[in-house]
């Protein structure tokens, strides 16, 4: 790898690093989010992948990946809302959509909740045991990005309470 390619990985691998760390490490609300990065060769020239990591309730990871070909110098991924392969040659769109990423992720968060929430109703748990479940999620350890929030608690309570709420005769 020349030194002037070399100087672009890093450089660009440093910029989505920035955008990151500001929220990096944060257990919650943006669910321990990191990043690793990996670089192989393959037959068209060298090729680094940086993914975004993050966890949301339960413990269940979710990525964010964009993948920097040298020999096009062009990078890829995985639009937010279309999922369709965007490549570009332009850094600061990349960099916009990591930070577009990372401001959704309380959202996900959320979503992934209610989700469990009407998952765990539909399998016929009542209210009581609704907010054990919830409960649960509060005292995670092992997966540090998996636990909640008091404020996810708070929410995940009032969905609880407006959706399935327990009538007692």
């Amino acid at each position: 790898m020349t030194s002037e390619a070399q100087n672009l990985t890093t450089n660009w691998m440093d910029a989505v690093h920035a955008v990151i760390a500001p929220y990096s490490q944060q257990v919650v609300p943006y669910g321990n989010l990191r990043a690793e990065s990996t670089t192989w060769d393959d037959d068209s020239g060298r090729v680094t992948n940086v993914a975004i990591v993050y966890e949301v309730p339960g413990g269940s990871t979710n990525q964010i990946n964009i993948t920097y070909m040298e020999s096009t110098a062009t990078f890829a991924y995985l639009a937010l809302d279309t999922h369709n392969e965007q490549l570009t040659a332009a850094l600061s769109e990349v960099l916009h959509m990591v930070e577009e990423a990372i401001v959704r992720i309380p959202e996900i968060r959320r979503n992934r909740l209610r989700e469990d929430i009407d998952r765990w109703a539909q399998q016929g748990l009542g209210q009581q045991e609704l907010f054990h479940e919830i409960k649960k999620l509060l005292q995670i350890e092992d997966l540090r990005g998996g636990t909640i929030t008091p404020q996810e608690m708070r929410e995940s309570i009032a969905y609880i309470m407006a959706n399935y709420r327990t009538v007692t005769s």
